[in-house]
């Protein structure tokens, strides 16, 4: 069971992690008639480095988008902002450009990391147009773009948009959670300094899921559809294989609930639709935890695997929507401080699973009951918890395992997979909240304050800095 702190997080779509990026409430906040996708200007890369990226360029001359809050600005509201990588060794850091403002949600890359999916929602005469907007990661222009109507939202709702995409599919879902006010009354509330009391007005809200579903082959969208059922909770977490949709999702009691339906609604439910439909295949009760940002990776064979509660990871069939429950032993042992959790799956197969609270990582094979191959130990960072989640990462060749370094130190550190032990490390007495590896092999430090930006080569070795205003939340 949640804490009534925890209850009030998610009536409230969750309330941000860390000291830095927006909240779930802050994107809502800023996500109704404001979505915009910015033009870019020519950044003319290819003449630049003297020579026109080929094929087996793609990589080196890709770019990274950052996503967090502008600072200073009038609001808090997700934004996107592309920077080059790697960093040329004969120039200075490129300063990042913007690319979209005032997002639904946060981005999310396609499984080969070739485009990332934006999604922005305009209010127009009718409703909520919710668009849909495919960056390529090499050239940062629009590569595909869709929009659909949600008829009947009142300018005063909350609409949070999540893409999915579906590895072997076309297809990008779009699962759309729309918050409205369904009433007000005036309430008496007292001033807890003066005793005195005040009529205040409190409005009751009610949520309810709207999928649409994008075909990249034919540029088509298919939907809305419109979720039958009582009024969920706005908070739900989506995966997607090569023909279906799995959609956890939790009923919001309602006033008058009795509380044996009080009790029920306590309980998840996941639904599995086939890709482009609304009517659900299969509806059953999902163990606990409630949904809300768990890591979630697809495996090959089409199921789905959830990282709850920072130990255990659940295998639900899409077939039948069986939930097998497996506990990862390194990340069993108790911990006082808060970790955020990640998994990560790889190209062979295996996934890649940080818990960086319980300095620890871990290559893991789905193939059997996640069994650990590989498990690294390094010393808690000064910042386990809080944007960006992403606090370790495994090399492009699965061989070094690349951590933020101990509280005491700062800076970075490497780990030889096989055996465990440090080969590296680099400290210039800063502390890094993130740290991500670039298609390149460049790796990027992110910190909350400028230069928030730090590259590093492979060897550790300092490539550059740059400034920017983003209070970055995650790198894609």
């Amino acid at each position: 069971m949640r804490s009534r702190r925890q209850e009030n997080a998610v009536r409230s779509f969750g309330a941000g992690g860390g000291g830095f990026g927006p909240s779930r409430r802050d994107v809502l906040a800023g996500s109704i008639g404001a979505g915009a996708l910015l033009a870019l200007p020519d950044l003319g890369m290819g003449g630049r480095l003297g020579a026109r990226p080929g094929k087996s360029g793609r990589a080196a001359l890709r770019y990274a988008f950052l996503y967090g809050t502008p600072d200073p600005g009038p609001a808090s509201s997700g934004s996107l902002v592309a920077t080059m990588c790697p960093v040329p060794r004969t120039a200075s850091p490129l300063a990042p450009v913007p690319v979209a403002i005032k997002l639904a949600a946060a981005p999310v890359s396609s499984p080969d990391l070739a485009v990332t999916a934006l999604a922005t929602v305009d209010m127009v005469h009718d409703g909520a147009k919710i668009t849909l907007t495919l960056i390529d990661a090499t050239s940062a222009a629009v590569a595909q773009q869709g929009s659909v109507t949600v008829t009947g939202v009142p300018r005063d709702a909350n609409v949070l948009v999540t893409p999915v995409f579906a590895p072997g599919s076309p297809i990008v879902s779009l699962v759309l959670a729309i918050t409205m006010p369904v009433g007000k009354r005036p309430v008496r509330k007292a001033d807890p300094r003066t005793g005195s009391q005040a009529t205040r007005w409190a409005t009751t809200w009610a949520s309810h899921h709207v999928l649409a579903y994008f075909d990249q082959s034919s540029g088509a969208i298919t939907g809305p559809f419109h979720l039958s059922g009582e009024p969920p909770l706005a908070l739900s977490t989506a995966a997607a294989n090569s023909s279906d949709l799995l959609m956890w999702t939790t009923r919001e009691p309602q006033p008058g609930d009795s509380a044996e339906i009080r009790a029920q609604a306590s309980m998840s439910r996941l639904t599995v639709f086939p890709l482009g439909s609304g009517a659900a295949r299969l509806s059953v009760q999902a163990p606990a935890p409630w949904p809300g940002g768990e890591p979630l990776v697809t495996l090959p064979a089409g199921d789905v695997a959830r990282l709850v509660r920072g130990r255990d990871v659940q295998v639900c069939s899409a077939r039948t929507g069986e939930v097998t429950e497996l506990r990862i032993p390194a990340f069993s042992r108790g911990r006082a401080k808060p970790s955020a959790v990640t998994m990560q799956a790889r190209p062979e197969g295996t996934v890649f699973m940080t818990k960086p609270g319980a300095g620890v990582a871990v290559i893991a094979d789905p193939a059997d009951s996640f069994r650990m191959t590989a498990q690294i130990q390094f010393p808690p960072p000064t910042s386990p918890l809080g944007a960006p989640w992403s606090k370790a990462v495994l090399s492009l060749a699965g061989d070094t395992c690349y951590v933020l370094g101990p509280a005491a130190t700062g800076g970075l550190c490497a780990y030889d997979v096989g055996s465990g032990k440090l080969v590296g490390s680099y400290s210039e007495g800063r502390h890094y909240a993130g740290l991500y590896q670039l298609p390149s092999g460049t790796l990027l430090a992110v910190r909350p304050e400028n230069p928030r930006l730090a590259f590093f080569s492979s060897g550790l070795s300092p490539i550059g800095t740059a400034d920017t205003n983003l209070y970055v939340s995650a790198v894609f």
